[in-house]
């Protein structure tokens, strides 16, 4: 689910920025169910998501505690809660298809967790434990298919082969209690194809663009 790992990842980058563990987290409702620039649980882009944190504003996860009903709706006084939004938010590599590992890495390591896309071959499908090499390598492309998005949060390497630490979305029953490891620096699965980056900072503009959203629809 794409708009899981967004709101994760722009509350985790938030809290390294803030260097506080304790800040509340986002919504995610709120952009699954009420954004117009991707297709709730059907799928959407990290960069899309992250537009929409920007021109529309992050919410407490108290204001739209998830559901699966697909309603957008909010249960909490605006005017009462402290305003957020995303900036600088885009590409690592700064355009479609510029990432690359090293690019990731330095982004990881200065700002936190960010959302990757790639695409599972059946064979990801049954992973279990250990390093996911598919031998599936891939070129960076003007367009590059991707079905499933994640969470980036780590590197490492053992026995010789690097790889990415990334949390995925199908339980913790599934992989490596819920994560996984995929090799590093070869664009596995197009798995440094679509890297995205943003930042989270206090919305000072004057208009509630949350309310104005609302107040639209």
């Amino acid at each position: 689910m794409l708009h899981r790992f967004h709101d994760e990842d722009v509350e985790l980058r938030n809290r390294v920025a803030q260097r506080d563990a304790s800040l509340p987290d986002f919504s995610i409702s709120f952009p699954l169910h009420c954004s117009e620039y991707n297709q709730g649980c059907k799928g959407g882009y990290a960069f899309l998501g992250s537009k929409w944190a920007n021109d529309v504003g992050l919410v407490p996860e108290t204001c739209a505690p998830y559901n699966t009903e697909g309603k957008c709706e909010l249960k909490c006084d605006l005017d009462k809660v402290e305003r957020h939004r995303a900036t600088e938010y885009g590409y690592i590599g700064d355009y479609y298809g510029g990432s690359s590992a090293a690019a990731m890495m330095k982004e990881l390591h200065e700002n936190g967790p960010v959302v990757v896309s790639f695409e599972p071959t059946d064979e990801f499908m049954y992973y279990g434990e250990g390093i996911f090499v598919s031998g599936n390598t891939r070129l960076h492309q003007e367009w590059q298919k991707v079905d499933h998005a994640v969470l980036l949060i780590g590197w490492g390497e053992e026995g010789g082969q690097k790889y990415w630490l990334v949390q995925n979305s199908w339980g913790e029953t599934w992989g490596e209690q819920g994560y996984f490891r995929i090799a590093r620096g070869e664009n596995d699965s197009g798995i440094e194809s679509i890297s995205v980056k943003a930042k989270v900072v206090k919305d000072t503009r004057e208009a509630n663009a949350v309310s104005e959203f609302f107040a639209s629809i």
